[in-house]
């Protein structure tokens, strides 16, 4: 019995430990080079053919909040036309005020947070991979 139970707990304890959590991405744009955002898109596709479970998030600021504007957002939509679930486009609203862009400018699609960079933070902090777009 004693053996038996060391066995359960070794069991337990190397399960646990070997076990991962599904990963998270959030990718970090900041360039208003459509290169790099035809990049983003290709990358999301060959993430998603490997780990088609993986939750994306696309952050955009500075000079990458053109990625999310109605009349520059052929990338944008190219992602959204992925048909996901779980590719989530997310703005910056300090950027969106400083450069006076009304969210009615923006993809439909896309949501905001109130600073880019504290976004960054806070998926770090919770384990989200982060991937820095651009060349």
């Amino acid at each position: 019995m004693k053996n038996l139970l060391i066995a359960l707990f070794f069991f337990a304890f190397f399960q646990g430990s070997f076990a991962q959590d599904q990963a998270k991405v959030i990718f970090h744009l900041q360039s208003a080079d459509t290169l790099v955002y035809k990049s983003v898109v290709s990358q999301i596709k060959n993430l998603k053919k490997e780990m088609p479970t993986t939750p994306i998030e696309v952050l955009c600021h500075g000079p990458g909040i053109d990625f999310l504007r109605i009349e520059k957002s052929t990338y944008a939509t190219s992602i959204q036309r992925l048909g996901y679930p779980d590719i989530s486009i997310v703005g910056c609203e300090f950027t969106i005020s400083q450069r006076k862009i009304k969210k009615e400018g923006l993809v439909p699609f896309a949501t905001t947070v109130p600073y880019g960079l504290v976004e960054l933070v806070k998926k770090q902090q919770e384990g989200w991979i982060y991937i820095k777009a651009g060349f």
